[in-house]
């Protein structure tokens, strides 16, 4: 007899891809920034070949949707077999154009496993704010501050690739309740132009892609490393800095947050609280 979960189970995944947070030039946007963090000679690499890395991002935003959707879909295994491809071009090795492609690919996996809309399909809401949650997000790149916290010494020391995915999916499923409770702080489904940069909203946008940052730039220097290629030492931090949070500024951020301000908010201050990044 032939089960009838399947059918269900293409439904849910296909629900969840169509409700990512992250559109296509957050994803270009994203990925760009985190070949700065990529070790400098693949880096270079990169650059050199910058329409194969477009190519890989295309063929990545392509993907089938239970590649790109966490539980029921299969985003890990996704994520995961894709890494090692790439390290696995490495040690054969494969023309480095082709490589950069694969790391296109590479790259919108890695900023699925930091979308929360992506990775967690629990609120029975949230179709009705997905696409408006990924319009905001767009809207609001060149404000969002990307942070970079570092290598992550165990990836690429120690090659624990699945603990570093799991720890991915596990931060965006903690943030994914956060975005629904923004959207609905009224009572009531809250247009995404009234969402200023003081909304949680913006606070999960700025954590979830600065993670998406380090989680892409740590996975390609775990796939260089596998291959022989050269990891440099992480880059210094100021002077007492405690912790391996390394902040890259870029331009925008909230210019006004310094300003003597006056008058009662238009909205009453949120309760909510997001979990450390």
């Amino acid at each position: 007899m032939i089960s009838s979960s399947g059918p269900r189970l293409a439904l849910v995944v296909a629900a969840g891809l169509a409700c990512l947070g992250w559109g296509v030039p957050t994803t270009r946007h994203v990925a760009w920034t985190a070949v700065d963090f990529f070790p400098p000679d693949l880096a270079r690499q990169v650059q050199r070949h910058e329409k194969r890395f477009e190519a890989g991002i295309r063929r990545g935003l392509a993907a089938p949707p239970a590649w790109r959707a966490g539980p029921p879909g299969t985003l890990a295994v996704a994520l995961e077999a894709q890494a090692r491809r790439c390290a696995d071009d490495l040690r054969r090795p494969v023309p480095l154009d082709d490589l950069v492609e694969e790391l296109g690919v590479l790259a919108v996996l890695a900023l699925d496993a930091n979308d929360p809309l992506a990775v967690a399909h629990d609120d029975h809401r949230e179709g009705a704010y997905a696409g408006a949650y990924q319009a905001y997000v767009d809207s609001i790149l060149p404000r969002v501050r990307l942070v970079y916290y570092g290598q992550d010494r165990g990836l690429i020391d120690d090659g624990a690739l699945a603990a570093a995915i799991a720890a991915s999916l596990a931060r965006s499923a903690a943030l994914y309740p956060f975005v629904g409770q923004e959207f609905y702080r009224t009572g009531e489904l809250r247009d995404w132009r009234g969402l200023d940069d003081r909304a949680v909203t913006f606070g999960v946008a700025g954590v979830a892609l600065s993670r998406a940052v380090t989680d892409l730039a740590n996975l390609a220097a775990w796939a260089w490393a596998q291959g022989g290629g050269q990891v440099p030492t992480p880059r210094p931090t100021p002077l007492g800095h405690v912790g391996p949070t390394i902040t890259r500024t870029l331009e925008g951020g909230f210019p006004q947050r310094d300003e003597p301000r006056t008058g009662s908010p238009a909205m009453p201050q949120s309760g909510i609280r997001l979990p450390p990044p």
